[in-house]
């Protein structure tokens, strides 16, 4: 199971339990630090897609004609 942060890294105030936000100094927590890094590989991993079938369906137009 994983550690769950109990006090801000920035100013050491108690964080309620699940926090995002330190909501003393607003700095974010690991846990929200680790969802944004996430969130970030699935917006890549979905543009890649995207920029493959625009490629995909160039390449097939192309060489229909």
């Amino acid at each position: 199971m994983e550690n769950v942060q109990a006090a801000c890294e920035r100013c050491g105030t108690q964080l309620v339990p699940n926090a995002a936000y330190c909501e003393k100094c607003g700095a974010r927590t690991r846990r929200a630090r680790r969802l944004v890094r996430l969130a970030i590989r699935v917006e890549l991993v979905f543009f890649l897609l995207v920029v493959v079938m625009v490629i995909g369906f160039t390449w097939i137009y192309a060489a229909q004609r």
